[in-house]
């Protein structure tokens, strides 16, 4: 076998060692939320553009959100974690992980790391995103088999949240938070008091849902990076979300209760209309 034949496989590979003489790098971009807004799709999607770099083997890093790794907004291993499933071989590097809008100081110290970080954010329906969420969590913990690990009936859960928020207005809990993390306006109001407006794009979970293809050109052109579709040819991306399915008009109702004023507290800020939001589910 002829020597460029023999080394033609190798060609495409991307080689770890480049990448750590450069690992002075820092990630440029961070997909922050919300937690079952189509940030799954978004991964897969922008992992196809050759100029983004996203880290090997897992979406979401949770770096940020993990309060044990940090004094203060300073971490502990000096960003090895972080910079670890990167080559830094490309023109942009960055990742997902939807808590990190949520989470008390995750974007402090994201803005700590890189105050020139772009941040993007999927806003889904707060009731149809707080239903997934539930729905998510149960079935991780009916696939347990164990009664311990049940997580509870949706509404159950959700006056157990509220009473905790009514308590304590900062509560946050990574499990017990389908009322914080869809009561959007507070942590539109914290991203943009930490970052500039140009540096911060907010998207509705509903139009990605619609046009992956085109919203996610919308989140390259935002990033600096040409449009995906004009440098790959994207399969299109089953999203696992619906339209709030399976949520009766009685849950639906004892969630939109808590979310009305948010609602129109993030039409204030955003400019959108979002009165599909308000329509209730269909009686069945």
């Amino acid at each position: 076998m002829a020597r460029k034949d023999r080394l033609s496989p190798l060609f495409g590979l991307r080689w770890r060692g480049a990448g750590a003489r450069r690992r002075e790098q820092r990630l440029g971009f961070f997909g922050i939320g919300a937690q079952k807004g189509g940030t799954t799709s978004l991964d897969r999607l922008l992992r196809l553009h050759p100029d983004l770099e996203l880290p090997s083997g897992r979406k979401e890093l949770h770096y940020f959100d993990d309060d044990a790794r940090f004094d203060g907004l300073d971490p502990r291993d000096g960003y090895a974690r972080l910079h670890g499933p990167f080559f830094f071989d490309r023109t942009l590097a960055g990742e997902i992980t939807p808590s990190y809008v949520y989470w008390p100081a995750a974007l402090e110290r994201i803005r700590h790391y890189n105050p020139d970080a772009r941040l993007v954010l999927l806003l889904r329906n707060p009731v149809h995103r707080a239903w997934s969420h539930w729905g998510h969590l149960d079935r991780k913990a009916r696939a347990k088999r164990d009664p311990d690990a049940r997580v509870g009936r949706f509404r159950q859960r959700l006056r157990r949240e509220a009473r905790a928020l009514a308590a304590d207005p900062g509560f946050s809990d990574k499990g017990l938070s389908h009322l914080g993390r869809s009561l959007y306006a507070p942590q539109i109001e914290r991203l943009r008091a930490l970052f500039p407006a140009d540096q911060i794009l907010i998207l509705r979970s509903e139009r990605f849902f619609a046009d992956q293809h085109g919203v996610t050109d919308e989140v390259c052109r935002f990033l600096g990076v040409a449009p995906l579709t004009a440098v790959a040819t994207p399969p299109a991306v089953h999203a696992n979300v619906g339209s709030g399915r399976g949520i009766s008009p009685k849950k639906w109702e004892a969630a939109y209760r808590h979310f009305e004023a948010d609602i129109d507290a993030v039409e204030r800020l955003l400019g959108w209309d979002c009165s599909d939001w308000r329509q209730p589910p269909e009686p069945t």
